[in-house]
C-alpha cells in the first residue's frame, strides 16, 4: 500500500502535541493566565472543546429523549455530516461524486491534520487501488474518561459512512477492523471501493 509524500514530514512539533500532562490539566482547570496563553495552549484547548461538545450533547440528549432516541439523533447527525467535507473535496479535484481510495486517504489526512494534536494519531492514511486504511490510536469523537458513550460515537460514525457513500456512489463499504468504542487498543477502518469492470481483449481462438 501507498502513502502521499508527505507523509515523510515529521509532525512531533504540531501543536498541542507536546503540551505536557501538568499544562494540559491547567487548561482543563482554568488555571493558566491569559498572558501565559501560547499556539500550544490554544490548539489543545479548542480541539478539547471539541471533544467535550460532542460527549455533553449526548449525555444531555439522554437525559431528555433517553438513549434510545439519542441513539437515532447520533446516527442522523453521523449521515448529515458524513461526506459533506469529502464533497467538497472532489469537487475541489473536478471529480465531483467519483472519489477513489487515494481521494480518500487525501481526504482523511487533511481533516486528521487540521482538527487538532489527538485526531494526528490518525495520520497518515495508506491506500491502493482498492482501499483506503485509515489507523489511530486516538479517536477525538471517544472519550476514555466517559466509555459509556462510546455507544454514540459508533451510532455517529455508522451514519458518517452512510453519508460518505451518498458523496461517493463508488464506495462499496466501510469495514470496521477495530475501534476504541468497542473496547479495542486502537481503530482500523477500510474504505472499499466497488470492483471497476474491465474491457475484455479479444478471446483467443482455437486451431
Amino acid at each position: 500500500m501507498r502513502q502521499e509524500d508527505y507523509a515523510r514530514r515529521n509532525v512531533l512539533f504540531y501543536p498541542g502535541m507536546n503540551l505536557s500532562s501538568r499544562e494540559r490539566e491547567r487548561m482543563d482547570r482554568y488555571e493558566v493566565k491569559t498572558d501565559e496563553l501560547t499556539t500550544d495552549h490554544i490548539v489543545y484547548s479548542m480541539a478539547k472543546q471539541i471533544e467535550n461538545t460532542f460527549q455533553n450533547f449526548f449525555q444531555v440528549a439522554e437525559s431528555v429523549v433517553g438513549d434510545e432516541k439519542a441513539l437515532e439523533i447520533a446516527r442522523e447527525i453521523g449521515r448529515r455530516h458524513g461526506g459533506t467535507g469529502y464533497s467538497r473535496l472532489l469537487e475541489a479535484n473536478k471529480t465531483p461524486g467519483h472519489g477513489s481510495p487515494r481521494m480518500m486517504a487525501l481526504y482523511q489526512d487533511l481533516v486528521h491534520a487540521i482538527r487538532g494534536p489527538k485526531h494526528t494519531s490518525a495520520l497518515f492514511a495508506e491506500f491502493d487501488d482498492e482501499r483506503c486504511v485509515v489507523r489511530r490510536d486516538q479517536c477525538v469523537f471517544y472519550d476514555e474518561r466517559r466509555p459509556e458513550n462510546g455507544k454514540y460515537t459508533g451510532a455517529f460514525e455508522a451514519g458518517v459512512f452512510e453519508g460518505f457513500k451518498r458523496a461517493d456512489p463508488g464506495l462499496d463499504r466501510v469495514d470496521v477492523h477495530a475501534c476504541r468504542w468497542r473496547g479495542d487498543a486502537r481503530c482500523e477502518i477500510h474504505w472499499i471501493w466497488k470492483a471497476r469492470q474491465r474491457t475484455e481483449g479479444p478471446k483467443a481462438t482455437g486451431t
